[in-house]
């Protein structure tokens, strides 16, 4: 009887230990020379066996996170070396999982590489699932030729430079690419690569759905990430390491470190293995959806079978008005601060790229329309509306940069809005449509307080005679103190948006549709009068009895703000260049 209890109190004991717990090994109970095996595609969607032996553990070698050092063998590794898309791959030593290929080398000569320990990537089976969030970010306000904070600089942790070839690294993620030109490929290689991407031109899945498979995935198999699909596509490439229920851990190490993030997950074919001195990598694409990916953390990420990514749909309709041409493209994007508007970003400049079809000077005609949930709960839907122009003598392959202010709305101070649809529409013509604003003058010599003077500015068009813009300048009457009346007119691209510093994330989506086009001809004038900024909004021509009340406001919500003149006059030019005038006003 007591032999009975005995065995009925260990299978008990048995059944509430993890089930995986006797199937791993952590790093400590490893030893050099230990062999087992390690699992991968190489072709197909079937994974294989190849040869692995322990060499050592480097300790801590990440936050609070050994790394499993080993060489591998078969598979033909010791022609490709490591290669990129096998980050995740599950290593075996006498049959227990000790963690997942991760880490390796450049230019490395024989099959090294690091492995991520499995209980570490465990670990992130605890976290829970959240929806996608906004993040507060940061973002220039001004329209500059460089990026707002979120491409000014790649994520460090996977930057490469020349001095770390002797540093391990994550492997390089293969960012199967199908729908891109090799031009747009090549403009827009350097933002993804700085996050430890291999963009190469794969293809995708197409335009229509994937099947959805959430049984086919295996330890081993090659799993994706989906950044953008439809009419244009981008997959990650990696594989997955271990499943749990409907929960699968792959990669080993970080995708873009994005947190609690959301993409479909994907089941991937692997074509071939591309071989090179520098990196190999898996030539895959995505053939079947499995879920979403809802983690992406130090050791590696989560995707759940069970969840389905919010994706944002855009529709994009292009056409060229000089040959005809037009192109209508429907995309779904990831749902993230960093790479939504990149993505969106991509695809504008595709259907420009398809638009012009040629290396012909291109003027481009740029709508981008949002819709967007309630920024307040309880509140009302709204959208938001931009539209620009601008100039590329590349054939379509404009100063893409120049487009980010029409996508600010997803990052902000005030963190992101919950955009529903994305509507762009892009106007091509095959010609130069720029003028340069060569100088401004006044027809008098001298004016009067309180009178409305001309101002003209003389413009120059490529390749036509020069053209005069007129714009009634209000002489303000209050001049006891201002003895000559200064006008600078500049290209809308220069000229601050007529609108306060927003105090709110609403107010920050009315800054962004008050922004200047840069066909804008904006003529500036400096009044003697003063403004002030009140929640984000900018009052002007004040009495002085309102500015003394809103100055001794206890509040902290005013602030003193420069009352300048702006008058604009729409032009059908890209306008450059700036121009200043400067008139006595007649004392009495």
């Amino acid at each position: 009887m007591m032999r009975t209890l005995a065995l009925l109190f260990l299978s008990v004991l048995g059944a509430l230990r993890p089930a995986v717990a006797a199937d791993t090994l952590r790093p400590e109970q490893l030893s050099p020379g230990m062999k087992g095996y390690g699992l991968s595609v190489f072709k197909g969607t079937k994974p294989e066996r190849f040869d692995v032996e322990i060499i050592g553990v480097l300790r801590n070698a990440l936050p609070k996170q050994d790394m499993i050092l080993i060489r591998m063998s078969g598979a033909d590794l010791e022609k490709h070396k490591v290669i990129a898309g096998m980050s995740g791959s599950p290593v075996y030593i006498d049959g227990k999982l000790i963690g997942a290929l991760a880490y390796g080398w450049t230019f490395e000569n024989d099959p090294l590489a690091g492995v991520t320990p499995i209980h570490n990537m465990m670990a992130e089976l605890k976290l829970p699932i959240v929806a996608p969030s906004t993040i507060n970010a940061s973002v220039s306000l001004r329209r500059t030729s460089s990026m707002p904070a979120p491409f000014a600089l790649p994520n460090a942790a996977f930057a490469q430079t020349p001095d770390d070839f002797g540093s391990p690294h994550p492997l390089l993620t293969p960012l199967s690419l199908g729908g891109f030109s090799s031009r747009v490929l090549e403009r827009f290689a350097s933002k993804f690569t700085g996050f430890g991407m291999m963009p190469i031109a794969a293809g995708g899945g197409g335009a229509g759905a994937l099947p959805r498979r959430s049984g086919d995935m295996e330890p081993g198999g090659a799993i994706g990430v989906q950044l953008i699909r439809g009419d244009m596509n981008a997959t990650a490439i990696g594989t997955a390491t271990y499943i749990e229920k409907n929960r699968i851990l792959a990669f080993g190490h970080p995708f873009f470190q994005g947190g609690s993030v959301q993409a479909p997950a994907v089941l991937a074919e692997v074509h071939t293995i591309m071989s090179s001195l520098e990196r190999s990598f898996k030539m895959a694409s995505p053939v079947a959806e499995i879920g979403s990916m809802v983690g992406d953390w130090q050791s590696c990420i989560v995707a759940d079978a069970k969840v389905q990514a919010q994706m944002i749909p855009v529709s994009i309709d292009a056409a060229n008005r000089d040959t005809g041409q037009s192109e209508h493209y429907d995309v779904e994007v990831m749902n993230n601060q960093v790479f939504t508007p990149q993505l969106v970003l991509m695809a504008i400049a595709q259907a420009v790229s398809g638009a012009s079809g040629s290396s012909q000077d291109t003027t481009v005609r740029i709508s981008v329309g949002a819709d967007l949930a309630p920024v307040k709960s309880g509140g009302s839907s709204r959208t938001i509306a931009v539209t620009n122009t601008f100039f590329s003598a590349a054939g379509g392959i404009l100063n893409i940069e120049g487009i980010m202010p029409l996508l600010a709305m997803f990052s902000t101070p005030f963190g992101s809005p919950t955009v529903k649809h994305i509507d762009v529409k892009v106007d091509a013509a095959l010609t130069r449509q720029t003028a340069d604003i060569k100088r401004a003058y006044f027809d008098k010599s001298e004016v009067q307080r309180g009178e409305t003077v001309s101002l003209r500015i003389v413009l120059k068009p490529f390749g036509q005679p020069e053209v005069t813009k007129t714009i009634p300048i209000k002489v303000p009457a209050a001049t006891d103190m201002l003895r000559y009346l200064v006008v600078t007119v500049v290209a809308g691209d220069s000229a601050p948006p007529d609108a306060a510093p927003p105090d709110s994330l609403d107010d920050f989506l009315d800054f962004i549709e008050k922004g200047h086009g840069n066909t804008d001809l904006v003529a500036l004038s400096p009044t003697r009068s003063q403004g002030m900024q009140y929640h984000g909004k900018l009052l002007k021509k004040l009495p002085p009895s309102a500015i003394g009340t809103l100055d001794d406001s206890s509040t902290g919500d005013v602030a003193a703000a420069a009352d300048i003149s702006q008058l604009v006059e729409p032009t059908d030019w890209v306008l450059s260049g700036q121009a200043t005038v400067r008139v006595p006003i007649r004392q009495e």
